[in-house]
């Protein structure tokens, strides 16, 4: 690691956390994120608060590398999904938070940190709906200033905010009927997967997603096949 590269404790994958987080940065009380344990049984998914407003999902990084890429659609030029380059070593996990947040601007308070930051950048995104790198850095460097503590909470111990990780997380939203992967690491910005399916209620129920979750599945070796983990962030139930 350079000594220009900033580095953070990696978010572990708890509903607690990221609900914690997500509520620092502006999310209404009523919304919290909670764990998806499958996209396909119906008796899992009947437990599930709905509807599902994003898809966080936690996979391994192994020597397989990335998964292949999906056959998808250009980006269309309408689109207000919104991406951040990954900047902050270890700070996936936040960019999943702020990926989630900020393509579902109406469960936002008034006046949030998040909400100002979003309406300040209004005229400064770039065409392919990605924020100055210089603006936003700043941004997420302040939040991670002020939520140091929140980086280390959770029931695992800690890992140093410079160890190497092999997991990342990455978010799935709607936006204008078209599935988008907001991975902060794809320089490419927002990934289109195609057209969502009318006819299912919300994400959970969208098959492009579940295919593309699946092929990040295929792609790990036998071991790391645990290590996968999903949070929805949807109605807060608790």
């Amino acid at each position: 690691m350079s000594k220009d590269e900033h580095a953070v404790i990696p978010i572990e994958s708890n509903p607690v956390v990221f609900t914690e987080f997500a509520h620092k940065l502006g999310l209404k009380k009523e919304w919290a994120f909670f764990d998806i344990y499958s996209l396909r049984e119906i008796e899992l998914l009947a437990f599930l608060p709905r509807p599902v407003k994003a898809i966080v999902l936690l996979f391994p990084i192994n020597e397989n590398g990335k998964v292949s890429a999906i056959q998808q659609a250009p980006k269309p030029k309408d689109s207000d999904v919104l991406w951040f380059k990954q900047s902050i070593k270890n700070a996936c996990g936040l960019y999943a938070i702020l990926h989630s947040l900020s393509n579902n601007q109406s469960l936002l308070e008034p006046g949030s940190d998040l909400t100002n930051f979003l309406k300040s950048q209004s005229k400064n995104i770039t065409p392919k709906n990605m924020f100055d790198d210089t603006t936003a850095d700043q941004f997420v460097l302040n939040v991670v200033k002020e939520n140091t503590q929140t980086f280390s909470t959770g029931q695992s111990e800690a890992p140093e905010a410079t160890a190497d990780i092999n997991l990342h997380y990455i978010t799935y939203v709607e936006e204008n009927g078209e599935i988008f992967e907001l991975d902060g690491r794809n320089l490419g910005g927002p990934l289109c997967l195609g057209k969502s399916d009318p006819s299912g209620t919300d994400l959970v129920e969208q098959d492009l997603i579940r295919q593309r979750v699946a092929s990040y599945m295929e792609n790990a070796n036998e071991e790391d096949v645990l290590n996968f983990a999903m949070l929805g962030l949807g109605p807060n139930w608790a």
